[in-house]
């Protein structure tokens, strides 16, 4: 679990980032608390909220940057978004925001394949005072410990134990082990001191250390490995902290920089796979290895990179690539090129037709198929030939609620004769599998055994079922792209149920708004 407490603002531009997430769907507003006369489900502009926040705040002229803006984060759905939810109102408790009266926003992300929400508020309470701000940062880490029950001295007693199983020649190896592990190391006396979010959370006799060094000759084929990939690697990435941490997330290899942050004299890998530690220069030198090559230089080798990237991950996605693009030049594909300066790439069909095949593998993913039968329907209703690179979840989506709300309320509005034709004019797919109907709701990207949520099923007619297998032929190929771009199209303010279908993204990470200007 992660608490980011991202940058304040002095006109609560947060609003307007994750607003326009919920127009873009890749957002939804959860909660809107002490807003007035504005209420979710009324209509509303970014500019209504920030405007009532802005007013709010001005009970306290002194203070120049009012907004208090939070994610909270889980790896993958350990947690729904309720479950943050209830998570971040014990937070806001226990670090002064939750009094009565405070207004409050909270947003669900899942534009990324980890559960995350924000949080919007003001660093001012209903009665005009500061919230106090001091040791900030500190004091969210030891808050979300408490409430996740998370005891930060087992947890740093873990990593030093873990950190003596690794492989390393000097005491700088092994505290290298420890940056790596997430700790700030130095030496003092005849200690080493770990600390986490400026506080000391250990400390490791030198002698100890000293007594663990191995003097095993180092595996050499290992070292030929890396040097390939980290020169591979570098002249696929703009600068030092983009191949960082493309070596981390691809291949569980840190990097650990000594000396100066824009001019260090070397650095440490640290090989979490063989768990060993080697030394920079002897795989690559530093100088050579921060010699980036420039953006042109880059562009010209475009269609290599991009041939890397699908053989270093098959179910590469349009949205992924653009990342890549975004990040690297600016640019983004654009009717099947790509643009930049006064240079064009036209991508072969064969990449984009893989493109084309991984987007929807991608769409298909996110609803989540928690079994075999669930997986082939998507795949039949999507005309995916590859179920084997769809993984069936552990758990459903976490939208499974809504949906089966909203399904619950339209069977308790309508009458028999007229359900089915509701159930499809809503963006609704009925489909009968081994005795069992499956409803896949496009719009917010859930299937789900209609039979397993207490949905009176009988009341679908042998004539209105028969009518709505027909329609199976129209939504499924071409049909079911008519769908998404129904669903795509729509857009509408935070509460909007119609979503974007698209999806793609692995990496465990938060989207923030440290882009944008106060």
């Amino acid at each position: 679990m992660i608490a980011t407490i991202l940058p304040s603002s002095a006109n609560f531009h947060a609003v307007e980032y994750n607003e326009r997430k919920a127009a873009q769907g890749r957002a939804e507003l959860l909660e809107m608390t002490n807003f007035g006369y504005i209420a979710i489900g009324d209509a509303y502009t970014w500019e209504d909220l920030t405007s009532f926040l802005l007013d709010y705040s001005s009970k306290n002229g002194r203070i120049k940057y009012p907004q208090f803006h939070l994610a909270i984060s889980c790896r993958g759905n350990e947690y729904t978004q309720e479950e943050l939810v209830e998570i971040a109102h014990q937070y806001l408790r226990e670090m002064g925001y939750g009094q009565p009266g405070q207004p409050l926003l909270i947003y669900g992300h899942h534009d990324t394949d980890n559960n995350h929400i924000h949080v919007i508020t003001s660093r001012i309470d209903p009665f005009g005072k500061k919230i106090d701000h001091n040791f900030e940062k500190m004091r969210s880490q030891d808050v979300i410990n408490r409430i996740m029950g998370v005891d930060e001295s087992q947890r740093v007693g873990e990593a030093v134990s873990k950190a003596f199983q690794y492989q390393f020649a000097s005491v700088p190896q092994f505290t290298a082990i420890l940056e790596a592990m997430g700790y700030e190391c130095y030496t003092e006396d005849d200690e080493i001191i770990l600390k986490r979010n400026g506080e000391v959370q250990e400390k490791v006799k030198v002698q100890l250390v000293e007594s663990k060094i191995c003097h095993k000759k180092q595996d050499k084929k290992r070292m030929a490995q890396l040097k390939a990939i980290l020169k591979k690697y570098r002249d696929m990435s703009a600068n030092r902290q983009e191949l960082q941490d493309a070596m981390k997330a691809k291949f569980g290899v840190s990097m650990v920089f000594l000396g100066l942050k824009d001019s260090p004299y070397g650095y440490l890998i640290v090989d979490h796979h063989t768990k060993a530690v080697f030394k920079g220069s002897d795989v690559v030198k530093v100088k050579e290895l921060l010699q980036f090559q420039s953006k042109e230089e880059r562009f010209r080798q475009i269609d290599a990179f991009i041939d890397q990237m699908l053989d270093d991950n098959i179910n590469l996605t349009t949205k992924e690539l653009n990342q890549f693009l975004r990040r690297q030049f600016g640019t983004k594909l654009l009717n099947g090129s790509v643009r930049f300066g006064d240079s064009t790439y036209q991508l072969p069909e064969h990449i984009l037709t893989t493109l084309r095949s991984n987007d929807r593998r991608s769409w298909l993913q996110s609803f989540c198929p928690t079994n075999e039968l669930e997986r082939h329907i998507l795949c039949q209703i999507g005309k995916y030939h590859h179920p084997e690179r769809i993984t069936i979840q552990s758990a459903p989506g976490s939208n499974v609620g809504k949906t089966v709300s909203q399904l619950r309320s339209i069977f308790d509005t309508t009458s028999d004769d007229a359900l089915v034709d509701k159930l499809h004019e809503d963006g609704y797919f009925i489909t009968r599998a081994d005795d069992q109907y499956y409803c896949i709701d496009f719009a917010n990207r859930t299937i789900i055994n209609m039979n397993d949520y207490g949905l009176d099923v009988k009341r679908f007619q042998s004539k209105q079922v028969q009518k709505q297998q027909g329609q199976t032929q129209q939504i499924s190929g071409s049909g079911v792209g008519r769908a998404i771009d129904k669903v795509a199209k729509q857009r509408g303010g935070s509460n909007d149920s119609n979503r974007e279908w698209e999806v793609g993204g692995s990496s465990y990470e938060v989207d923030d708004d440290r882009s944008l200007k106060r």
